[in-house]
């Protein structure tokens, strides 16, 4: 089996939570396993969280995931749960650097981390800082399903479509998925699956490892001959050979590789709006990635049979590839449309969404490690220390949801109408009115007693809340 390094661990992660929305669900279930570099487990947790107060769930979520002990009052809070987290990933990664591993984690539980950190008034970059690195699994799956097809078994559906389901994924290569939608049980599938592609496909693994961080990502990219991609997209199989051709000078996560099917001599020809038109539409001869996540790309030296995979000969794409990094005035001159023509995104209207509006100032730092370390009935008194407006909002939230007692009567006030809002308005959360309504309609046709159940105590839990 192929290794990391002895002063590097595994740290494998999944959530289990109240919807898909990321900047309004809530993280219900935190799961973690670490290993050592040779993937054999060291520690888990299961965390849990009982429900904010003004979070409403979905209830196609709770028959999927079943976690019903969080409507109880007595389950730990969300933040004694994420205060928990922290503490624990940092205890585990205190002598070695962590690689987190999730399961389409980068577009899904590491946006629910990083923002409900964020909501705790806690650091929210801790998986790729002070060492740590990355890696999403469903890519190397897709590498997996790509180039070395005979290595694992790949799930398939009648269609001939390939699954990026991690149970398929599991189930397809004998790893039995019982209690799969359990946060802790999810992370030994991808600890088994783990130890399937790096004793039977080490090359996918080894260049998955060398993608958990920006700079292996971007010396992939810049890997000579040239780079594969090999993506599963809406069940089918996409490969392309790429290499370098510029990078974002405003935001140097993001990275242009040129397509080699595409004839690099044709592009010295375009004007720049020409040019840009590759840029921005899909299907053309340069793409953006963003190095800063995992991609499903590898050395084209590292695949066996790399021939079989080409429309055009090797040589060829290699000569593109020599002609594309031996133009460095295309390359400046895509670098420059890169960084002049970013996508200006309106500012976020609720607090959740703003995790990325701004880096704490150091006095805010301060003043965050101050109110943890403050007993919470004297916290109120630290709210308008705060220099951003984002946390003194949350950090109010925080105290009137933990200890009402002795919070100022403008603090309860603005708090109780924030509840209000939430659990009664329309926006891009869910409400009370309408998830009941759906949980009368799903309760009319499940006859499933388990699900009847669990939809029962869903519905008397949002009463409940409504009627406080």
């Amino acid at each position: 089996m192929t290794q990391l390094n002895a002063d590097h661990c595994y740290i494998f992660t999944d959530t289990e939570t109240t919807g898909l929305d990321i900047n309004f669900s809530q993280i219900l279930q935190v799961g973690s396993l670490l290993t050592d570099e040779n993937l054999v487990v060291e520690k888990e947790h299961s965390l849990f969280s009982k429900l904010l107060p003004w979070i409403v769930p979905s209830p196609e979520a709770f028959l999927v995931h079943k976690k019903t002990e969080c409507l109880n009052e007595e389950s730990p809070t969300h933040y004694e749960m994420m205060c928990k987290l922290r503490e624990d990933w940092l205890n585990w990664s205190t002598n070695k650097n962590p690689v987190f591993i999730t399961y389409n984690g980068h577009r899904f539980d590491e946006e629910l981390f990083r923002r409900q950190f964020y909501w705790c008034l806690l650091p929210p970059y801790i998986t790729n800082t002070g060492g740590a690195t990355r890696l999403d699994l469903m890519y190397t799956f897709q590498l997996v399903a790509n180039f070395f097809p005979n290595s694992l078994t790949v799930p398939m559906n009648e269609e001939n479509g390939i699954s990026l389901k991690l149970t398929d994924w599991a189930e397809a290569n004998k790893i039995s998925s019982i209690n799969a939608h359990d946060a802790v049980a999810d992370c030994y599938l991808m600890v088994n699956l783990s130890r399937l592609i790096a004793e039977k496909a080490p090359e996918v693994w080894n260049s998955s490892l060398r993608g958990s961080s920006k700079d292996g990502n971007l010396r992939l990219i810049q890997s000579e001959p040239f780079a594969m991609i090999g993506e599963v997209i809406r069940k089918s199989r996409f490969t392309y050979p790429v290499t370098f051709c510029g990078r974002n000078n405003k935001m140097q996560n993001e990275v242009a590789v040129a397509d080699l099917y595409f004839d690099p001599d044709t592009l010295n020809e375009l004007s720049d709006s020409e040019l840009l038109e590759q840029i921005s539409n899909a299907g053309t001869a340069i793409r953006k990635v963003r190095i800063n996540r995992s991609l499903p790309i590898m050395n084209a030296l590292d695949i066996p049979s790399i021939h079989d995979t080409l429309d055009i000969p090797f040589e060829q794409l290699e000569e593109r590839a020599d002609k594309i990094r031996n133009n460095t005035k295309l390359q400046s001159r895509i670098s420059e449309l890169l960084t002049n023509n970013q996508i200006q995104y309106p500012p976020p209207k609720y607090v959740e969404q703003s995790v990325y509006s701004g880096f704490p100032s150091k006095e805010d730092e301060l003043w965050m490690e101050r109110f943890h370390a403050t007993p919470w009935q004297d916290r109120s008194k630290l709210i308008d220390g705060f220099e951003d407006s984002r946390y003194r909002e949350l950090a109010e939230r925080l105290i009137c949801a933990h200890e009402a007692e002795g919070t100022p009567d403008q603090s309860l006030q603005r708090y109780n109408t924030f509840i209000s809002q939430r659990l009664s308005d329309k926006g891009p959360w869910l409400n009370i009115d309408n998830t009941l309504s759906k949980i009368e309609e799903m309760l009319k046709k499940e006859e499933d007693k388990e699900k009847k159940n669990i939809l029962h105590k869903l519905e008397k839990k949002l009463k409940k809340m409504a009627a406080t």
